[in-house]
C-alpha cells in the first residue's frame, strides 16, 4: 500500500510540476466536464499543511534552465551548457504571468563568463573538490540563480532544470505539437549531437527547413524549431528569434498537455511521467506544487513576454535594445576576445526597471 501511495504522490507531483514548468494554471484550457478529473488532487491538498508559496512583492518567480546535452564533453569533464534561461513570474492570484528570456551570451562578472557557462564551470570546479555530485550540483545551481538574480533584479524562489530530451520525449508522447510557423526559414548549420568534433566540418551540421504555416511538429522537429540559431532568413536568425520560438513551443506544449486527449489517456500520461523523472530536477516540493494547483480556479490573462536582446528597440518587443555587443577592442580587453552581450549602459538598472514596469504595470 505504501508503494502505491508513493507512486500516486509522485505522479501528482509530476502533473503539477509540468503545469508550473509551462508557466500558467490550467482551468482556462480544460473543458468544464474535466473538472472532476482533478478532484483527487483537491482532496489530497487538504492534508498538506497550509502554507504559502515563496514570494516577494506578491510575485513568485521560477527559474527554468534548459540543458543542452550536445554541448557537454566527457573528455574535458565540462558539463552541458544551460542553453535556455527563462524566468516564469506569477502574481499571487495567478493572473499576470510574465515570461523573461535571458540570452546565453550575456556576460556576468561574478564567475566571470557567459551566463550559460556558469552552471558547468561551477559544477566542474566543485566536483574537483568533492566526490559528492549532489553537493556540487547544488552549488552550481545556487551560483546560477545568483547570476540570474543579478541580471533581472528579481528574487528566484524556485528552480527547474530540464534536459532538452524531456521536450522531445514529451512532444512525441502527446502526438506532436501544433505550431504556426510565422516565416519560412532554412538553417544549414544546425549542430548534430555527437558530431561536434567530426574531422569533416560539413559532417557536424544538419540542414533544417521550415515552411511557413500551421503544422504538426514531431519532438525532433520541435527541438530543431526551438534551437535553430543560424537561419539564412535574418528575421529568424540569432538567439532572440530563437527565444521567441522557444516561448511559442512552451505555449503550444501547454495547450497540448492540458487537452482532454492527453489527460484522459493513461498511456500518454505514463510516457510523460517517465520522461519527467529522467530529465527534470527541481526544488519544488509536493506541498508547493499543490499550492500552485490553487491557480486552477482562476482565469489567466495573456502571458507578457520579455526577451532581453541587442536588437533595435521596438515598443512591441519588450527587452529589445537593452543589450549591446561590445566592439572588438573592448572584447579583447575585457572578455578574452569572445562574442558577448552586455547591458547598453553597462549596468542592469534599465533592465531591472523594464522588468518591474511589466510585472507591476498597474
Amino acid at each position: 500500500m505504501s508503494k502505491i501511495k508513493s507512486k500516486i504522490k509522485y505522479f501528482i507531483f509530476f502533473l503539477l510540476t509540468v503545469f508550473i514548468l509551462i508557466g500558467i494554471g490550467f482551468k482556462s484550457v480544460i473543458p468544464n466536464q474535466m473538472a472532476g478529473f482533478f478532484k483527487p488532487v483537491s482532496v489530497i491538498s487538504q492534508v498538506v499543511p497550509e502554507t504559502k508559496l515563496k514570494s516577494d512583492d506578491g510575485r513568485t518567480n521560477i527559474l527554468v534552465l534548459g540543458i543542452d546535452s550536445r554541448t557537454g564533453s566527457a573528455s574535458t569533464g565540462i558539463a552541458a551548457l544551460t542553453d535556455t534561461i527563462m524566468i516564469i513570474s506569477l502574481d499571487e492570484n495567478g493572473k499576470k504571468p510574465v515570461l523573461i528570456s535571458v540570452p546565453r551570451d550575456l556576460w556576468v562578472s561574478q564567475i566571470p563568463s557567459k551566463i550559460n557557462a556558469v552552471f558547468p564551470l561551477v559544477l566542474r570546479t566543485e566536483k574537483s573538490k568533492t566526490q559528492d555530485i549532489n553537493a556540487a550540483n547544488k552549488v552550481a545551481i545556487n551560483t546560477t540563480i545568483s547570476a540570474v538574480r543579478e541580471v533581472v533584479g528579481l528574487p528566484i524562489h524556485y528552480y527547474v532544470v530540464v534536459g532538452f530530451d524531456v521536450f522531445k520525449e514529451t512532444i512525441d508522447s502527446v502526438g506532436g505539437l501544433k505550431i504556426n510557423v510565422e516565416k519560412t526559414f532554412d538553417d544549414y548549420l544546425y549542430p548534430i549531437e555527437g558530431m561536434e568534433a567530426a574531422p569533416v566540418e560539413s559532417d557536424r551540421y544538419l540542414h533544417v527547413h521550415f515552411d511557413a504555416g500551421q503544422q504538426i511538429l514531431t519532438g525532433e522537429k520541435a527541438l530543431q524549431y526551438a534551437r535553430s540559431r543560424h537561419s539564412v532568413n535574418a528575421e529568424e536568425a540569432g538567439d532572440f528569434a530563437r527565444a521567441r520560438r522557444q516561448q511559442k513551443v512552451v505555449d503550444a506544449l501547454k495547450s497540448t498537455i492540458l487537452s482532454s486527449e492527453t489527460l484522459l489517456n493513461p498511456v500518454k500520461l505514463k510516457d510523460l511521467y517517465t520522461s519527467y523523472k529522467e530529465n527534470v530536477t527541481t526544488d519544488i516540493s509536493l506541498s508547493d506544487a499543490l499550492l500552485f494547483y490553487k491557480f486552477s480556479d482562476l482565469e489567466l490573462g495573456g502571458i507578457s513576454q520579455i526577451v532581453l536582446s541587442n536588437e533595435r528597440e521596438e515598443p512591441n518587443l519588450k527587452g529589445s535594445g537593452t543589450l549591446v555587443s561590445p566592439d572588438k577592442e573592448e572584447r579583447d580587453q575585457k572578455y578574452g576576445g569572445q562574442y558577448v552581450l552586455v547591458p547598453n549602459d553597462r549596468t542592469y538598472d534599465n533592465i531591472h526597471a523594464l522588468i518591474r514596469n511589466v510585472l507591476f504595470a498597474d
